[in-house]
């Protein structure tokens, strides 16, 4: 089963790289918000069979509210996620976006009163000095390593929301309401700054919200099947790749601080990741 799991793990690992070659792609040639309607309601279509086999009771809620803020934080990090992309080598967009188990830690504390040890504090300063690295504050800090980092906040305040949502909910519920918020959220944007895409803008756009579903898809099934703690580590490997597929698709080349950093965030994440569970 641990090794079935690694497999799916690998499996979401192509699938996200994927979705973020694809972004980076297309970014320069339709809008932002143009993506993330299409990242929305092509999972929201996926689902539609599920959702009408569904039972009503199964669905409804009492804390729709916390659905709505969760929801629309995921929404957001993808947001930054894709517009950091467009802007940055996918190696820092990408890194900079996995230093979300860093913000979780500030957030745990803050939020929710969560008792920290030294080893965890030692890993979490480690790793924020990994993105030090990768944003290099000393020169000219683009915008777009700012966007990235706050969408690495959201993702962090949206697994504490998970996490409070988890104790009565579950998981079919927080995926039916992600999808379904999410998608109504994006409309609005979507509608305004909507052109019509060419033939190959919607292959390419349909396959952003395929290959975002398979990847969330192949991280529940290897959950299912493994220990967290063996393939958490796994997902750290679209660092490394991201890094080899802008270097020969997009002739990106990282310098040597980008490398330290991606490496540090990488270890200390793991790290927290690994203790955390």
């Amino acid at each position: 089963d641990h090794l079935r799991g690694i497999l799916w793990m690998i499996a979401s690992v192509v699938a996200f790289t994927a979705m973020g070659l694809v972004i980076k792609h297309i970014s320069s040639q339709v809008e932002l918000a143009i993506i993330v309607l299409f990242r929305q309601w092509v999972v929201l279509l996926i689902l539609v069979p599920w959702l009408i086999r569904s039972d009503a009771p199964d669905i409804l809620t009492q804390r729709l509210g916390t659905h709505t803020i969760r929801a629309l934080l995921a929404l957001s990090s993808f947001a930054c996620f894709a517009y950091a992309v467009g802007k940055l080598l996918l190696a820092d967009a990408t890194a900079l976006m996995f230093s979300s188990p860093l913000w979780s830690i500030l957030v745990a504390v803050v939020f929710l009163g969560e008792p920290v040890r030294i080893r965890r504090w030692t890993a979490t300063v480690i790793g924020f000095v990994g993105v030090l690295f990768i944003v290099k504050p000393a020169g000219n800090v683009a915008p777009a390593m700012l966007v990235a980092l706050a969408g690495a906040i959201c993702v962090s305040l949206s697994m504490v929301l998970i996490k409070k949502l988890s104790t009565t909910e579950s998981p079919h519920q927080i995926l039916f309401y992600f999808t379904v918020v999410g998608s109504l959220a994006s409309l609005g944007p979507g509608i305004y700054f909507w052109q019509t895409p060419s033939p190959g803008q919607w292959m390419w756009l349909i396959s952003i919200g395929v290959a975002g579903f398979a990847g969330q898809m192949c991280v529940m099934r290897a959950i299912a099947l493994a220990e967290v703690t063996i393939v958490a580590p796994v997902d750290f490997l679209r660092l490394p790749l991201a890094v080899v597929t802008g270097f020969f698709l997009f002739a990106e080349t990282p310098d040597l601080w980008t490398v330290i950093g991606i490496i540090s965030i990488a270890l200390a994440s793991i790290y927290i990741a690994t203790r955390e569970t």
